[in-house]
C-alpha cells in the first residue's frame, strides 16, 4: 500500500511539473525571444560599429563608451532625461497620494473621480501630446491666452528650453497621474479602518494617522509605484518629440532626451552600434536606480 501510495504522489508531482512546463513553457520562451535576446545583441551590438547599412560590422571595443564622454548632445539628453524623471516622478506620486486619499473620503463618488482621472491614462501619446502642444502655442495656445486674462505676460513655452522643460513635465503627469491614484486607491482600501479606528482613540490627529498609519502600510505600494514611474519617465520619447520637434511648421526648441538620442543615432545617422552603446547606458542608468530604491526600501522595514 505504502509503495502505491508513493509512486502515485511521484505521478502526481511529474504531472504537475509537465503542467508547469507546457503552462510556462511558451508565454517564457517568448518573454525571452523578444526581452532578452534584443538585450543580449544590443549588448553585442554596443562594442561593434554596427551599421544598418553595412554588410559587415568590426569589433571597437569600448569606442562607443568613450565617445560618449566627449559627446555634448548625449551629456545634454543624459541631464535632461534625469531632470524630467525626477521632477515627473516625486510630483506625480505626490499628486496620484494627495488625490487617493481625497477620494477615499468622497465615498460612493469616488469611482466617477477615477474614471475621470484615468481618461488621460488610455489616451494615445501621440494625440495628446498634439492637443497640448497647441495649448502651449506662444500665439493661439489657451494656456497663453489664460496668461492674458490675468494680466500675465505670453510665455514662448516650445522655444525656450527653461519653460519646454515645464510643459513636458506638465503634459507627463496630466497624463500618468491617474494610473498612479488607481494604485494608491487600491492599497488605500485595502488598509483596514481599525488601526485608523485605534489611532483616533489615541488621539492622533488626521496628519498624524496619514504619517504613522497611511505611509508605513503604503510602502510596498509606494515602492512598487516608484520603481514603475522611474522605468517610464527614463523611457520618456513621444511626447518631448512630439512637443519640442520642429516638425509641424512653428519653431519650437529641441528638447532632447535619451530615447530620441538613441533613435536620431540608429535610425537617422545609421550609427548602431554608438545607439546601442547610448541604450546599455540607458538600461544601467534604470537598474542602478531600481536596486537602490529597493536597498532604501529594505533599511526602512529593518
Amino acid at each position: 500500500m505504502k509503495n502505491v501510495l508513493t509512486g502515485f504522489l511521484h505521478r502526481a508531482k511529474k504531472n504537475h511539473l509537465l503542467f508547469v512546463v507546457l503552462a510556462l513553457g511558451p508565454v517564457f520562451a517568448l518573454f525571452l525571444y523578444i526581452r532578452i535576446i534584443p538585450i543580449i545583441k544590443t549588448a553585442l551590438y554596443s562594442f561593434t560599429d554596427y551599421s544598418i547599412i553595412k554588410k559587415k560590422s568590426h569589433f571597437v571595443g569600448l569606442r562607443n563608451y568613450a565617445s560618449m564622454l566627449r559627446d555634448d548632445s548625449f551629456k545634454l539628453a543624459l541631464s535632461n532625461t534625469l531632470m524630467v524623471t525626477l521632477i515627473c516622478v516625486v510630483a506625480t506620486l505626490s499628486l496620484a497620494l494627495l488625490l487617493s486619499v481625497v477620494l477615499r473620503r468622497v465615498g460612493r463618488a469616488a469611482a466617477a473621480y477615477e474614471l475621470i482621472f484615468f481618461i488621460p491614462v488610455v489616451t494615445p501619446w501621440v494625440p495628446a501630446s498634439v492637443i497640448w502642444r497647441w495649448l502651449f502655442d506662444p500665439t493661439f495656445g489657451m494656456v497663453n491666452q489664460l496668461f492674458s486674462f490675468l494680466h500675465l505676460p505670453p510665455q514662448a513655452w516650445l522655444q525656450r528650453p527653461d519653460q519646454v522643460i515645464i510643459a513636458i513635465v506638465i503634459i507627463s503627469i496630466w497624463k500618468t497621474v491617474g494610473y498612479y491614484m488607481i494604485i494608491f486607491s487600491v492599497g488605500l482600501r485595502n488598509i483596514p479602518d481599525i488601526f485608523y479606528e485605534a489611532a483616533r482613540i489615541d488621539g492622533a490627529s488626521r496628519f498624524q494617522q496619514f504619517r504613522f498609519v497611511t505611509l508605513p502600510l503604503l510602502r510596498p505600494i509606494f515602492l512598487f509605484a516608484a520603481i514603475m514611474a522611474v522605468i517610464q519617465f527614463f523611457n520618456v520619447f513621444t511626447v518631448a518629440y512630439v512637443v519640442s520637434a520642429d516638425n509641424q511648421g512653428s519653431p519650437s526648441y529641441e528638447f532632447k532626451v535619451l530615447v530620441w538620442e538613441i533613435y536620431r543615432n540608429g535610425f537617422n545617422y545609421y550609427k548602431m552600434g554608438y545607439a546601442s552603446a547610448e541604450a546599455m547606458i540607458l538600461l544601467l542608468f534604470v537598474l542602478l536606480i531600481v536596486v537602490l530604491q529597493f536597498k532604501v526600501a529594505g533599511n526602512e522595514s529593518e
